[in-house]
Parts: structure tokens; sequence; C-alpha cells
């Protein structure tokens, strides 16, 4: 496969883009690809080195036109007269990041996550039974969805009865990765965006009222490192980046290592005859599938890498996905390895001062969801006449349009 001859825009590439990474990695690991404006780095090292300089490689491209996921004025008019621009404030650089960081940090220390072990195992418990004396499902409505909708919900403190309404919230919101909306979608996507920032908003009200152990209180009572407290349109810009990074990688996640469990029984039977193995078959499924495919940066200065002028201005766009299969980082990379030695070392999550904030409750769930639903159920297949999997077109993230299962319960 020749590079020049594809894109990551092309829908075949985005629905089975693993020769594609080969090719980049081989052939041009540091890559200008004219359908998208920007330099792709693919390489592992390469993309540990941008993360981890912010002052080469800056996430702050707000003001930045090609930038802008919510392009056409009359869309962007929505958010401004109505409610705010979207900015999630996470996409800034260090020191200003820091801020942000600081206010959500009481949320996912360890200690925090630790106490919600029990709610995350009962809420599997609570789907897996919804499964019981049935032979198939569509996995994704029936479990994948719901898992971290529930989880999102109780740690920013609002009703899992609203999880409908926000997950439909969430799902728009990601719109604008695809890079392929018309105007017109990207209008509707700024109303509902809009109406998911008023929904905070009351949530907000509410809380400075009635203050509870959750996020929504935390970043009321967060001050900057300068003892301000946090604006009102900062508090729902990160709250919308919680929601949306806190649902759509997880779920993604779970979907294919359920499609990974169904189509290799034997890794199945593997992990059912020892389960202390499923941690690193989590890790295994997040570094081949890699939900999060890649992400933006700009180049703040001129820097060569791999005999390659970015100059100063340039769109870089980092590769997660292709660096997690690198061969110079992991041995046979196209190989699913339950044992592999350095598999939690992959870039599903990034690394550097953007790691994602949320990985810990992302384990937690996988963890959890996928012990149980191995000890619950037996002959996990692809369901007859689903065989064929397909995911939803985008540049930046992996999921599964459905998936569709068959399966016997396990008698105990």
């Amino acid at each position: 496969m020749k590079i020049q001859e594809h894109s990551l825009m092309d829908p075949e590439i985005q629905e089975s883009p693993f020769a594609y990474y080969d090719a980049l990695l081989e052939q041009a690991p540091v890559y200008f690809m004219p359908e998208i404006g920007a330099y792709v780095i693919s390489k592992y090292k390469d993309i540990q080195f941008v993360v981890a300089h912010p002052e080469i490689w800056s996430m702050d491209m707000r003001g930045l036109p090609a930038a802008q996921l919510i392009k056409r004025k009359a869309a962007q008019e929505i958010l401004e007269t109505e409610g705010f621009p979207r900015d999630t404030k996470f996409t800034t650089d260090p020191p200003a990041h820091t801020n942000y960081r600081i206010a959500v940090r009481n949320a996912f220390s360890p200690a925090r996550v630790k106490a919600q072990a029990e709610f995350v195992q009962a809420t599997v418990d609570e789907l897996i039974d919804g499964m019981r004396g049935k032979t198939e499902c569509e996995f994704m409505q029936q479990f994948c969805w719901w898992l971290p909708m529930r989880v999102i919900t109780n740690l920013l403190g609002v009703p899992y009865a609203d999880a409908d309404q926000i997950k439909h919230w969430s799902d728009v919101w990601v719109e604008p990765l695809s890079y392929g909306l018309t105007e017109e979608r990207e209008i509707v996507v700024a109303r509902e965006e809009v109406a998911l920032q008023k929904y905070l908003m009351k949530h907000l009200d509410e809380k400075r009222r009635n203050p509870g152990e959750d996020v929504l209180t935390d970043m009321l009572n967060a001050r900057t490192r300068e003892g301000a407290p946090l604006p009102l349109s900062e508090i729902v810009g990160l709250s919308e980046h919680l929601i949306v990074g806190g649902h759509e990688t997880a779920t993604s996640a779970l979907a294919a290592g359920m499609a990974i469990l169904a189509q290799n029984p034997d890794i199945a039977a593997e992990l059912r005859a020892d389960p202390s193995q499923v941690e690193n078959f989590v890790e295994e499924v997040l570094r081949m599938e890699s939900p999060s495919q890649g992400f933006f940066r700009i180049a703040v200065q001129d820097y060569e890498l791999r005999g390659v002028i970015i100059p100063k201005g340039a769109m870089v766009h980092i590769r997660f996905a292709a660096a997690n299969r690198d061969p110079e980082q992991f041995d046979e990379p196209g190989k699913f390895d339950l044992r592999r030695p350095n598999g939690r070392t992959h870039l599903a999550f990034s690394q550097g001062v953007h790691h994602c904030i949320g990985s810990p409750y992302a384990r937690l769930e996988l963890y959890t969801a996928f012990r149980s639903l191995l000890a619950a159920f037996d002959d996990i297949r692809l369901a007859p006449g689903h065989e064929t999997l397909s995911h939803i077109p985008g540049l930046s993230l992996r999921t599964l349009k459905a998936l569709h299962l068959s399966y016997r319960t396990r008698s105990h």
C-alpha cells in the first residue's frame, strides 16, 4: 500500500486502518497529508516527544480557523448568542491548563476512584441481569452505552434518569470530530450543545444551593492558583468535556473488547481459566483498537523531525492508534497478546500533561465489566447474520455502529 494513494479521510481506511498504519510507520513516519492539512506523526517515540513538549507542539488551537470544529458562522453565532462557544479548557497548555486539572483532581483521585468500585460493580451486575434469560442482544444498546453513562452522571451529580438525553447530547457533541458536517447539521449540533449547556447551568445553580460530593460541586468550589473562582463558561466547558470523554471512549472500548471475545473464543476461555489476565486483556484492547485514534496539535516553532521540517503554525496530527502498532515499541504489534510485558505502555490515553484524566475510571469500568461478563456468559459469538462489523465514520474516534451478540447464560 502506498500512503500517497490513500488518506485517513478515506472511508475504507477509517473502517480498517491497520494496513495503512503499517504503511505510514514504514514509508513516512512524518507525513504531510493534504486531505487533513496536517503532518501525521505515527511513531511511538515521536509521539512521546510531542506530548512531552507542549512548548513546541501546542494543544491550544482555539483561535485557529482550521482547528475549529464548528466552522460555519451561523452555527458559531448560535453558541455565542445563546450559550458559550465550544471551549473545553482541557485543550489549553500549561500553566493555564494546570488550573483546570486542579479544578477536577479531587474527583479523579485514587481514593475517589476506589470509592466508586462498589457502584460500578452494582451497575455492571444490574446490566448483566438485563441480559440473562436471553440468547441474543445488541450489546451497544444493552450494555456499552449505559455503564459509562451511569458512572459519569454519578460523578457529575446529575440524575441518571436524564441519561438518555445526556447520551444524545454527547453523541451530537462528537459529530464535528468526523470533519464532514454540512452547515445544516452544524446548526443542529450548535442548538443541541446550547441545550446541554443550559441543562448543566441549571444543575450548577442547584449545586450552589445544595452542594454534593460530585464534580459539579468540586468545580464550583475550585480556585485558580491566584485564588479566583472559575468562570461559569469554563465550568460548563469542562463539564461538557468530561461527559463526552467519560462516555465515548469507554463505550468504544467495551464494544471493541466484546467483539474480540466473540471472534476469539480461545481468548475468552483463557480469561475464564485465569481471570487475573483480564487487566492485560483490557490493555491489549486499548492498544489494538485505540478508541481515540488521534488528535491535533499546532507547531509553535519550526522543528525538524525525522528529516522533515515542520514549520511554525503548521497543524500536526499525532496518530496514537498507529503508534500503538509500532514494531519498535511492541513486538508483533498485530498480534493480540494477553501476556505482552509492556502492554500498558500504549498511548490510548496519551501521556504527559494531557494524559486522559478519566483513565482510572475507564479502567475500573472495563476491568469490572469484562470480569463479570465472562463469569456470567458462555459461548459469546457474533449473532448469525451480523458477522460483519462496521464503525462510525470519523477521523478521531473509532466506535462500532452496532454489536449483535449471541450467548448462553452460565449456570452457577
